[in-house]
């Protein structure tokens, strides 16, 4: 549950956030899966506090929180060591095999830091299969349990 819903007001919320990103160099913010009337809206997370690096801020889609957390702090890490992550690079982090795509429209999916810093950029670690396959390589489409925030490298999915 949220911690708005739990009793917090939002500066204490935002206190919070700015306090583990001066101490970690980043937070995330995980988004619980939902289904209503319109469909099924896949869980997602991603980092806040890249930013004011002057880097791109990172997401996953599709994954449980602690999976997330794995693969978004590992990334995360390397980014404050040196790393920048473009898109199409393939990388591994967390156990999966990933390729980052640039998400195209951050303020849907970023709330939390486009509250925070105004504009953000952000890239998305997009995960393979079972099989090794990402959601455009596979003969079926797993774009509704990990939708795509920007377009894959060759800039669509195939059919």
């Amino acid at each position: 549950m949220c911690d708005i819903c739990n009793g917090k007001t939002p500066s204490q919320v935002r206190r919070d956030l700015e306090r583990t990103i001066e101490q970690y160099g980043w937070a995330l913010q995980y988004v619980e899966s939902a289904v209503d009337e319109r469909g099924v809206h896949p869980a997602f997370c991603y980092t806040v506090g890249l930013t004011a690096l002057g880097r791109a801020e990172l997401v996953i889609t599709g994954r449980v929180a602690d999976q997330s957390v794995e693969v978004l702090d590992d990334l995360a890490e390397r980014i404050w060591e040196g790393s920048e992550f473009v898109a199409g690079e393939r990388v591994s982090a967390g156990g999966l095999d990933l390729c980052m795509v640039p998400v195209r429209e951050c303020e849907g999916w970023l709330l939390t830091a486009k509250r925070l810093y105004g504009d953000v950029t952000a890239v998305q670690a997009v995960w393979a299969d079972c099989e090794g396959r990402l959601p455009w390589e596979g003969a079926i489409d797993s774009t509704i349990v990990q939708p795509l925030l920007g377009p894959p490298p060759g800039g669509r999915i195939a059919s």
